[in-house]
């Protein structure tokens, strides 16, 4: 039975009219959805995003301008009530039995409802015994997406016209890429040229012993070896500095330390700069993945050319890794003790160079589909004004 949440007036109030809503049935669409949801509030500062995922998955980071909430697999109430106080201009599907009653209130609601990620026309809903409900719900449809021509004549065959289905491939699992400061990465470039840069991004407090070692072993081998320390709570930055100083020469970044010819570690204790991080580094360790799940998404990485060495445990992030790991844009690791010598041979060029290849490869391989779908939306978003 569909349970309706609360939801506070003044939270709908904050999110920008007209809405896309993008609802989902899993952790891999949640993933490709929240990684859509940002590129649609990337392309139009106008929009505002509803993202909807099945109960038990992590919710993704608070945005401005788009609303996550866990709901029923088909919750029509949800629907009706959001549409009390905001205009639903587009609503994008991605589940393997699709919501029939969800789909019928959004067109009641004038909402232009689109389908994609799904491989059959299977449909939920209260009359879904019924031999002409499937065909019903398929009409209410504004176009599908399909990832492979394989099954376009199964939907054709259960009522869908072709004119209403394009093939565009998989959808992308990568979030955009992450911005920087061009002026502070030329600045740190400088200063840092000629060392090998490595980053341990999102490192939890139980992990900084095993960074510590990281960096001790590598020393013995490369000298001029430099580790960008980025710790998961970036309060942690004076106290970590005290900690590092002890064994290395360090710098912090809140600080505006400079980086000098001796600076072993440099500790990266600010917020939105991770995309310079992984700019300047050959690789990186995710932090997290050999304790509770890795912090971000490794597709941050491999979206910006920074090889990557991780643990067993990808958290909310273990469909991507597994992804990038069967295409050997990763190593994954299951013991600490082999941290050092994978680290080791990840950072010879032509190494890194080919894992970051494979990583590009992977993350640019759903980047039409992504524009695509958000260009549907968006224009729908257009046609209701």
């Amino acid at each position: 039975m569909e349970q309706t949440q609360d939801i506070a007036l003044p939270v709908l109030v904050g999110l920008s009219s007209p809405l896309v809503w993008l609802h989902c049935d899993s952790r891999t669409r949640l993933n490709k959805f929240t990684a859509l949801s940002e590129a649609i509030l990337e392309a139009d500062d106008a929009v505002g995003v509803i993202l909807s995922y099945p109960p038990g998955c992590a919710a993704p980071v608070e945005l401005p301008r788009r609303l996550a909430l866990s709901c029923a697999a088909d919750a029509p109430g949800l629907v009706r009530k959001l549409a009390e106080h905001t205009r639903i201009a587009a609503a994008l599907v991605a589940a393997r039995t699709l919501p029939g009653d969800m789909i019928a209130q959004w067109a009641r609601c004038g909402t232009r409802i689109f389908v994609a990620d799904v491989s059959m026309p299977r449909v939920a809903g209260r009359w879904s015994l019924a031999p002409w409900h499937t065909r019903r719900v398929l009409n209410r449809l504004a176009h599908v997406f399909l990832a492979s021509e394989r099954v376009q004549d199964t939907w054709a065959a259960a009522g869908l016209h072709n004119d209403r289905i394009s093939v565009i491939g998989t959808l992308s699992q990568a979030p955009l890429a992450l911005r920087c400061n061009e002026a502070e990465r030329d600045a740190l470039a400088e200063a840092l040229r000629h060392r090998t840069i490595w980053l341990a991004v999102g490192v939890p407090p139980g992990e900084e012993d095993l960074i510590v070692a990281l960096q001790q072993e590598a020393l013995r081998e490369s000298h001029r070896l430099v580790l960008i320390l980025h710790p998961n709570d970036p309060m942690r930055g004076p106290d970590l500095h005290a900690r590092m100083s002890r064994h290395f020469n360090t710098a912090l970044r809140s600080r505006d330390d400079p980086i000098t010819a001796e600076t072993q570690v440099y500790i990266a204790d600010t917020e939105g700069e991770r995309g310079l991080w992984y700019r300047l580094a050959v690789a990186c360790y995710l932090g997290g993945s050999f304790t509770d799940g890795s912090t971000y998404s490794p597709m941050e990485a491999a979206g910006l050319g920074c090889a990557i060495v991780h643990g067993p445990e990808g958290g909310r992030y273990g469909d991507a890794f597994d992804l990038l790991t069967e295409r050997r844009a990763t190593r994954r690791l299951t013991r600490p003790d082999a941290l050092g010598r994978m680290l080791r041979a990840v950072l010879r060029p032509d190494q890194a160079a080919e894992m970051a290849h494979r990583g590009w490869q992977i993350v640019s391989e759903g980047a039409e589909a992504t524009e695509t779908l958000v260009a549907a939306l968006l224009d729908a978003c257009k046609e209701q004004g």
